[in-house]
């Protein structure tokens, strides 16, 4: 068959993975300019120099065989590296911070130098079509067209595959497959703002990673510490649900100050010399669907992602993966 997959992320590329091995003729479609989405990485110059922050996904684990199997080999060639911080839990008592050490429920892992060269190490034996946003599917019997922003067309196709955001596959499915589309309807994701914040020297905390329990921080990662990435004191800042979705009309450079000042109470570091920030408005899923893929075999369409299961990357990986083996049979 020949099958497009709209969306060239991790749940993409691994129905890729597996369809193109079974023989299937893949093409995939995806909206951004390159390899990331949520592994996305920001780059910027600063008075510290060039720097690079992970301003999506943090790190991910590897809890199956079947995952861990299929990053080995991009373990084996640089794409992917173990992380191993050191990790605490912070909170306020009496007006002040107090720190508790957490030890690592899981290995922790990053891709290198960034984190989305995971995601350009998948999408290398893969035809993807990047920048090319796809606005609607056409169906004519059993036959499909992509319609693409700016009036281009793609096919034709015998399956589709939608692997985007469920929020977006939704309103893309309903003409086709209204099933698939319900499911998607009934998903819910909360919004993150990301800072990125830049230091001129050590910020003079012994820990990487903290999981913040009062205030409009949730997760705050000095980002340097991760292998491949030199040694800048570069910092990632991750907001609340709550104070997110109370902030989503903020422009980004005042989120950036607001979560910048936050941080610099909780460890008492100087004024960053760079700030930035990022809104994710479809960061984490908090209802998913529970099964690992959607399958309409009366359309032949298919949806993935990690909306269908839990908010992780190998669960990504895993419903795409799913999908696949299951059409390849």
């Amino acid at each position: 068959m020949k099958i497009a997959i709209i969306g060239a992320g991790i749940a993409g590329l691994a129905a890729a993975d597996e369809l193109s091995r079974a023989g299937h003729d893949i093409v995939l479609h995806d909206k951004g300019r390159g390899a990331g989405g949520r592994m996305s990485t920001r780059r910027a110059q600063t008075p510290s120099g060039k720097c690079r922050w992970d301003h999506g996904a943090q790190y991910f684990t590897v809890r199956s065989e079947a995952f861990r199997t299929r990053l080995k080999p991009l373990m084996d060639a640089g794409a992917i590296a173990q992380w191993s911080p050191r990790l605490v839990t912070a909170e306020t008592a009496e007006g002040r911070w107090t720190f508790a050490e957490r030890s690592l429920e899981d290995e922790m892992f990053v891709g290198t130098p960034s984190m989305n060269a995971l995601i350009k190490a998948m999408a290398e034996t893969h035809k993807v079509h990047w920048s090319s946003r796809v606005m609607a599917i056409e169906t004519d019997g059993a036959v499909k067209t992509l319609v693409l922003e700016g009036g281009g067309r793609d096919g034709p196709f015998d399956a589709v595959v939608c692997a985007i955001p469920a929020e977006q596959a939704a309103s893309l499915l309903e003409p086709v497959s209204p099933r698939l589309a319900s499911e998607a309807s009934g998903v819910r994701s909360a919004p993150c703002w990301a800072a990125m914040l830049a230091f001129e020297g050590d910020v003079g905390v012994d820990w990487d990673g903290a999981s913040v329990r009062q205030g409009p921080l949730a997760w705050v990662a000095r980002d340097g510490s991760k292998p491949g990435r030199g040694n800048a004191e570069t910092w990632v800042l991750h907001a609340t649900p709550e104070w997110a979705t109370a902030s989503l009309d903020l422009a980004p450079q005042e989120a950036a100050d607001l979560l910048a000042r936050a941080f610099i109470e909780l460890i008492g570091a100087p004024s960053p010399v760079y700030s930035a920030a990022h809104r994710w408005l479809l960061a984490k899923v908090e209802s998913g669907v529970g099964e690992a893929f959607g399958w309409d075999a009366n359309a032949s369409i298919g949806a993935v992602g990690d909306w269908r299961i839990a908010p992780r990357v190998e669960a990504a990986w895993q419903s795409g993966h799913s999908l696949g083996e299951f059409l390849s049979r």
